[in-house]
């Protein structure tokens, strides 16, 4: 990190195989060759490090001697010491670690145990080792340590069979450490709390995964993993630059929760993973160097500004991330928070793919719908589907939802095939057929999906429409049924738009308008306070639950809601000017449709739509006439005349 800032620095290391490993690089000088307390002082006088100068304990976490010779040396040179901690992982481990003070009291701990051993300690603990095991014990060693000279000359002074050598450069990732593991027959392995840049947790995730009994040498107590600052403050106290760290996300599917349905992919990210996110449900039953019980993108960049030593980072969700999951959200907040990260999206099972794979069927030419954690009406748009599709999948909360389910299919008279999956790839996984009757009394909790099959759905009318007939009218005037379809085709409405209807009379176009789809939220304002409650009865009526009625002033009740996508005036008191120049506040490219019966409305929408500058303007006037029966003849009898308008503002 100093070499590519362009920092002059020297680096001491012990042995020449520091040296080896040190790239070549002009702005660093490397000194090879142990140093006590006084040849320390010695090469830093010679140095001519004095004040003004900074001095950088990077030593292993278990060199408690060095450091204390280090803290020593440079109090007489009245520079600058910086202490860099290790990061430490054992005190966040799962219990079943076995943790000893020294090498000698793991030494004596494993001569009483049975089965072959594997030392990660290095060469510098190992005579002290040997010092404390049988002769029996050292057979069954096995030790691995850097392919250093001065390493491999200790093994041999210390009597270890050359083929109970195993001389690599680490950190080992999980994998190569499981093979060497299993290569040796390994019952116990033997470890420094070494952190992250030691591989500590890839040995630890190893040896459990094989059921191996892991031994940990704990840090000295004046080294504790607190001690110190980080790397990145290290640098940017040296440099006085901020340290910028480029990091990749992973957003992952866990599946149902087990490994055994965990992709390798996410498996794998885990392994290599900085630190792992997620629900506690969620990462209930996995290893990591660093768990965070959190999912939400504000939590996590939190952590992750002041955590600079975590680049590489995965959040997981249950199921699959592109199916109702917050994955979308922490993609966008995270992509939005550091514009250089790489962020990954990881798929994983969901509980629609693994109910459709249990029962044998398929999930392609199913609708799939969730009221997970939605609010009570939701499931309104259930029922919907369930009544016109033959094969609908959802996700519910639990049980309180599987029973008002199917009470309400009952009220309707549907009576589907009901399979309910509770936690589903658990230990108590439960798929069970049930009755209506079965699923109104359903009380077993824990996650639920259900598929409901519908072998008669009813027929859904491509053009859903309401007769005049369908309305409660009392003596309250109404948009008729012709002049109505047309003024709602012009409005030109689309799924999840927000429809205003102004002078909502019987609400004959605010429910008509409604009924196109699910998804359509209206609103009606009538200031009629008769007129207000005759449309609510007649939202009871239709059963439409997505119509929403404001009895009041409808330039003042515009004021509060949010911008509409099209707009219905039926009826303006004399104030439509005012009623759109309220509207046309929200935000330009609203659709309008006016009803004008009287000359007067007539010339007043043509003088708003020149005021306003409208365009795609579109005027039809409709004479509608009904047939009536007068004695053996059929009689034309007509409606008054209606000019429809439609423009956009």
């Amino acid at each position: 990190m100093l070499s590519k800032a362009g920092a002059v620095h020297t680096v001491c290391v012990a042995t020449s195989y520091g040296s080896d490993v040190m790239p070549d690089d002009p702005f660093v000088t490397v000194r090879v060759g142990r140093m006590d307390r006084k040849q320390m002082e010695e090469f830093l006088a010679g140095e001519n490090i004095g004040d003004g100068d900074i001095i950088i304990d990077a030593t292993h976490p278990y060199a408690s001697g060095v450091s204390a010779n280090i803290r020593d040396a440079s109090a007489k040179t009245g520079c600058r010491l910086i202490t860099v901690a290790r990061g430490g992982d054992a005190g966040s481990l799962s219990s079943g670690e076995i943790c000893h003070a020294s090498i000698e009291e793991a030494a004596a701990s494993l001569d009483k145990c049975s089965g072959n051993i594997m030392l990660t300690t290095g060469s510098g603990t190992l005579s002290k080792y040997c010092e404390n095991v049988s002769a029996e014990t050292l057979a069954r060693t096995y030790v691995r340590i850097l392919p250093a000279k001065e390493s491999l000359d200790i093994c041999e002074e210390l009597g270890i069979e050359k083929d109970h050598v195993i001389a690599m450069q680490g950190p080992f990732t999980y994998g190569l450490n499981r093979e060497l593991m299993l290569q040796y027959d390994i019952r116990h392995m033997v470890t420094k709390d070494s952190g992250a840049a030691g591989g500590f947790a890839e040995k630890i995730s190893a040896a459990q995964s094989l059921g191996i009994s892991c031994h940990i040498i704990m840090r000295p107590e004046c080294r504790d993993a607190a001690d110190g600052v980080s790397i990145y403050e290290a640098f940017e106290t040296v440099t006085g630059r901020a340290c910028h760290v480029r990091r990749r996300i992973i957003l992952a599917g866990i599946g149902m929760g087990t490994k055994g349905i965990m992709t390798k992919d996410t498996f794998e990210a885990i392994r290599h993973a900085d630190a792992v996110f997620g629900a506690k449900s969620v990462t209930a039953g996995v290893t990591a160097k660093r768990k965070y019980d959190m999912y939400l993108a504000k939590d996590i960049i939190k952590v992750l500004e002041d955590s600079k030593d975590i680049e590489n980072a995965v959040v997981l969700f249950s199921g699959d991330p592109g199916f109702y999951s917050g994955a979308k959200d922490a993609y966008d907040k995270l992509s939005k928070w550091e514009e250089d990260t790489d962020i990954t999206v990881l798929p994983g099972v969901s509980s629609v793919s693994y109910l459709a794979s249990k029962l044998a069927t398929s999930w392609d030419d199913a609708a799939i719908v969730s009221i997970h954690g939605k609010a009570k009406d939701a499931s309104d748009e259930l029922i919907r589907s369930i009544r016109y599709t033959g094969k609908t999948f959802a996700l519910l909360s639990g049980a309180k939802d599987m029973s008002s389910v199917a009470k309400a299919l009952q009220s309707e008279g549907i009576s589907p095939k009901i399979f309910v999956g509770r936690n589903m790839s658990q230990q108590d996984e439960s798929i069970e057929k049930l009755s209506l009757f079965e699923a109104e009394s359903y009380e077993r909790d824990g996650k639920i999906t259900v598929l409901f099959i519908n072998e008669h759905p009813d027929k859904k009318r491509i053009i859903n429409t309401f007769d005049d007939d369908d309305f409660l009218r009392e003596d309250i005037p109404m948009t008729k049924e012709c002049v109505r379809h047309e003024s709602i085709r012009r409005l030109a409405v689309c799924e999840h738009d927000l429809v205003f209807d102004i002078g909502g009379g019987t609400g004959s176009v605010a429910l008509e308008a409604a009924a196109l789809s699910p998804t359509v939220r209206v609103i009606t304002i009538e200031k009629d306070k008769k007129a207000a409650s005759l449309i609510k009865k007649n939202v009871e009526k239709l059963g439409l639950k997505n119509v929403t009625v404001i009895e009041g002033d409808a330039v003042s009740s515009v004021e509060d809601l949010d911008r509409p996508d099209c707009v219905f005036i039926g009826g303006s008191g004399g104030r439509m000017g005012d009623i759109i120049n309220s509207i046309k506040k929200k935000g330009r490219g609203i659709r309008y449709v006016v009803n004008a019966v009287s000359l007067e409305t007539i010339e007043e929408t043509n003088r708003l739509i020149d005021e306003f500058k409208a365009y795609d303007v579109k005027i039809v006037q409709m004479a509608v006439s009904n047939i009536r029966t007068v004695g053996s003849h059929h009689m034309m009898q007509a409606q008054n005349p209606v000019t429809v308008f439609s423009f956009t503002i």
